[in-house]
């Protein structure tokens, strides 16, 4: 089973041979497939159309979680503020006086999704329409997947920048892009040229694996382009309400017990808290693992104890996780 295989990073962990990369590729080539590539230890295993660019879709979430933790070190952004502090809007409202920015990073904040209002093909004000959004949870009960809680945190990062100065679109170039060396030529607006949080950002495959590499070494301890790992560590703490998410970031931690899942399939309509407490992304993979998830298939996978990276770019309904996680 290990035939072609070689020691890996001296902690008994077997590198990638040529005959499970060359499976991996047939699977990331296949159900819409546009580029990928396989990196171990830093090195370029395997690729095909790296300079592929596209729209990476809720990808785009970890790029939000990243500029977080980089406020955060900064000193201006605390985690458990309440977000009306900053939304005037929000003053008097019960509801949402309790909603901290830890919860609309957990997208556990209790707003409507708010897919329908707020992906229309022309906005004015994605912030005013992200804030205007009710409550249909308790805070901080229940995990719901949607655009609603990554805008109303584009509108409070963009106020507290702008009283420092600074724009949201400009922070998110200084502190995320380009130390991470990642582009975005086109990202998501809205007609004032407020860049979408939950999605919108556009890569290349070099790029994905760039942001997975910096995933990577944060999780294992390391400080990345500015941003601390323990700032990174607390923007992608879980809740539990979803043990399997934070910060834009998805894990495995519940492998190799768990129930595996297809989490594309599962986030409509939104599940009970003991749905996700069960769930992992795939029992044949170590619970260390993390993944970026894009709909209709944009992915990637980080392995932080191992070094690996795989990123991928592709659009199709029948992207599945397992079938790749499995191969390799």
């Amino acid at each position: 089973m290990l035939g072609g295989c070689a020691p890996f990073g001296g902690g008994g962990v077997r590198s990638w041979d040529a005959k499970t990369l060359g499976r991996a590729e047939e699977v990331a080539r296949a159900n819409g497939g546009r580029g990928w590539a396989a990196w171990e230890g830093g090195s370029l295993r395997s690729s095909w159309r790296t300079h592929h660019r596209g729209p990476v879709l809720s990808v785009t979430k970890a790029l939000g979680g990243l500029a977080c933790a980089r406020a955060v070190g900064e000193g201006w952004l605390s985690l458990d503020e309440r977000v009306s502090a900053t939304l005037s809007e929000w003053g008097g409202d019960a509801a949402k006086d309790g909603i901290t920015v830890r919860m609309l990073l957990q997208m556990t904040a209790g707003l409507r999704e708010g897919a329908g209002a707020l992906y229309r093909r022309s906005i004015a004000d994605k912030g005013k329409v992200a804030m205007s959004l009710p409550v249909v949870d308790e805070p901080g009960t229940r995990f719901r997947y949607g655009p609603a809680c990554w805008e109303v945190l584009a509108e409070c990062l963009h106020r507290k920048l702008v009283a420092r100065g600074e724009t949201l679109e400009r922070f998110l170039h200084r502190a995320v892009m380009r130390p991470l060396r990642l582009s975005s030529p086109e990202w998501r607006s809205d007609a004032g040229g407020r860049f979408y949080l939950s999605t919108g950002a556009e890569l290349n495959v070099t790029e994905m694996g760039r942001l997975g590499r910096a995933i990577g070494k944060l999780a294992s301890g390391q400080q990345v382009a500015g941003i601390s790992a323990s700032a990174f560590r607390d923007v992608t703490r879980s809740s539990r309400a979803n043990p399997m998410f934070g910060g834009g970031v998805w894990s495995n931690r519940k492998a190799p017990g768990g129930r595996e899942i297809e989490v594309e399939e599962v986030l409509d309509p939104p599940k009970d808290p003991g749905f996700w407490r069960s769930a992992c992304l795939s029992r044949s993979q170590p619970s260390s693992m993390l993944a970026l998830i894009g709909s209709a298939g944009q992915r990637v996978y980080v392995w932080p104890d191992e070094g690996r990276v795989i990123a991928r770019l592709g659009y199709s309904g029948s992207w599945r996780d397992g079938t790749l996680l499995r191969v390799v």
